[in-house]
């Protein structure tokens, strides 16, 4: 797959509809669940998320454009988030409900000790910000535990019978349990 996109929203769109439903997310864990999600997304459909490219920086995965944007300009306000396509919003409740009670730091553990990352930056000894192909990520998604394939199945048996899901950490795990 090339890096080309026919992307369904903004890294910054993304990254509102991630803050608007974890009002206390850092910095170091947007980036690093915009880097899963991003993964993810190419992994079920093939596409990327967003068009922006992640880059291999020290602390693992960034949005570049995103984090020199809101570097700049600072963060904006939201109520509610921006509405995202019906797939990407599939991904972003499957990547909260497993990474929503891990730390930015436990998220740079795990992309350091696995996947593009470790290999783009040959083990982290040759950091140069470089851009993490679209092919690695689906490629690591694609071996990521066995249980998001019983989570895909359920969704893609029941399109557009979706049950609605409130975003609290209980209600996101309780679907997900049922579905698994």
């Amino acid at each position: 797959m090339s890096d080309k996109t026919n992307a369904a929203s903004s890294a910054l769109a993304v990254a509102n509809a991630l803050r608007s439903r974890h009002r206390r997310l850092s910095n170091l864990k947007l980036h690093k669940l915009l880097f899963f999600i991003q993964s993810e997304h190419l992994a079920w459909y093939g596409i990327p998320a967003f068009p922006e490219k992640i880059e291999a920086w020290d602390n693992g995965p960034v949005v570049a454009d995103l984090w020199h944007k809101e570097k700049r300009e600072g963060v904006g306000t939201f109520d509610g988030g921006p509405d995202v396509p019906e797939d990407l919003d599939n991904v972003i409740r499957l990547i909260l409900a497993r990474y929503r009670g891990m730390s930015g730091k436990d998220l740079v553990d795990i992309v350091h000790n696995e996947g593009p990352w470790v290999d783009i930056t040959k083990g982290g000894t040759d950091i140069a910000n470089q851009t993490i192909p679209h092919k690695a990520m689906r490629q690591y998604a694609a071996q990521l535990p066995e249980e998001h394939e019983d989570i895909r199945s359920a969704l893609s048996e029941h399109p557009r019978n979706r049950p609605f899901v409130s975003d609290s950490t209980e209600a996101l795990d309780s679907f997900f349990a049922a579905n698994a």
